[in-house]
């Protein structure tokens, strides 16, 4: 849908958005939220995933004392059942987005005039419940455990806020058009089946459309290609398993579709920097 002809609250988010993807030197540090034992009064707490984003001035964390000043362009992600506890002490202009299984909430915040401030304007964006978008998501909660990895976490942020931004431009019928319908139901095959060897001919065929029309979807619906999708939705499976269970290199490659252990853990070291035995340590 042209950028003009979106309605006024749709306008207004995806020029806020627009200002960030267009202009990615904007942004700053990715910080994240934890998860507290005990909540303080005004703290905030969901089963969803959450981002803050501040577009002036300063912004602060009161539950973590290096997040108490987050400055221009820095970004605060909040994981499910993570907290946060906003501080307006100085003038701030933040974007908040949280995110449902079947929508996104966006709300900005104004604090000019002083004390904590309500939404200014507040809108939400109805989804398919599962995508590219979960899969993103789920790397950057999976991403909280190792927050200095920013050269992973800063792209991956960029892609992420671009898939919002496509998803105000969208159009705001409720039924989806026949190729997002196709991709969306392409990305959903790909996380059910994603244990067992796929190739983009495997999907084509599933699908009864040819490879090069495939490619196509991915490349007007999302911002990854499909083997690239396929990577993250593997990638984020192993970080779970490798976090929870004790097995094997080789058992993890092979229940994440990868039946050579060897190619699964230079893939693994090339995503995040580390082989899947240092990621695991860091969790023991």
């Amino acid at each position: 849908m042209p950028f003009s002809e979106l309605p006024a609250d749709r306008r207004f988010f995806a020029d806020l958005l627009s200002g960030l993807v267009l202009n990615p030197q904007r942004l700053g540090r990715l910080w994240f939220a934890g998860a507290p034992k005990m909540l303080p009064a005004g703290a905030l707490c969901l089963d969803m995933p959450r981002l803050e984003i501040v577009l002036r001035g300063e912004y602060g964390n009161r539950l973590d004392e290096s997040q108490r000043r987050l400055a221009q362009g820095e970004m605060l992600f909040i994981p499910p059942r993570a907290a946060n506890l906003p501080e307006f002490t100085r003038s701030a202009m933040v974007l908040s987005m949280v995110f449902a299984p079947a929508w996104t909430g966006m709300a900005f915040y104004d604090s000019r005039q002083g004390g904590t401030p309500a939404p200014l304007r507040k809108i939400e964006i109805p989804h398919q419940q599962r995508g590219e978008g979960e899969a993103m998501l789920t790397a950057l909660t999976l991403l909280s455990r190792s927050p200095q990895d920013q050269e992973i976490i800063q792209p991956l942020a960029l892609s992420f806020l671009h898939l919002c931004r496509k998803s105000l431009l969208a159009q705001t019928d409720a039924t989806p058009s026949r190729p997002q319908f196709l991709y969306q139901s392409i990305c959903n095959w790909i996380q059910d089946n994603y244990a067992r060897p796929l190739t983009r001919e495997d999907a084509a065929a599933f699908f009864n459309i040819t490879p090069n029309h495939l490619s196509r979807l991915f490349s007007q619906q999302g911002t990854m290609s499909f083997v690239d999708y396929l990577r993250w939705v593997r990638m984020a499976k192993a970080r779970m398993i490798l976090q929870k269970y004790q097995l094997s290199i080789g058992d993890v490659a092979l229940r994440c579709g990868y039946p050579d252990g060897d190619y699964f853990a230079r893939l693994f070291r090339r995503q995040f920097g580390l082989t899947p035995g240092e990621y695991r340590a860091r969790f023991q």
